[in-house]
């Protein structure tokens, strides 16, 4: 199992309305094309003070290659596109691949 992962960091003053949007009319059409899609709210323990807004993550759970490929190429920028049509700014975002290794 594959995870990519796309990191946001939102201004409060979209805060809001940028959760429903993203829970409303984005996630669900990602979520047909791989095995899970998540939206979750990120906090900062420590190390990451000087972070102006609130932190995000959608992570994709893909079971193959193909899947990941599909992430990649299509549902990443499709998100980003309908993000930026809506919230042209008080947003950014960065994506990462997480790899599963084990579990204990």
């Amino acid at each position: 199992m594959n995870i990519y992962n796309i990191t946001f960091i939102v201004e409060a003053e979209i805060e809001k309305e940028w959760i429903e949007y993203v829970d409303r009319e984005i996630l669900p059409e990602l979520g047909k094309n791989v095995h899970q899609v998540d939206l979750l709210k990120v906090t900062f323990e420590e190390g990451m003070d000087n972070v102006k807004g609130s932190t995000f993550s959608v992570q994709f759970y893909c079971k193959d290659q193909e899947m990941i490929g599909w992430v990649k190429e299509i549902g990443h920028q499709m998100l980003l596109q309908k993000l930026h049509r809506k919230f042209t700014k008080n947003w950014l975002a960065f994506a990462s691949t997480l790899e599963f290794i084990k579990s204990y």
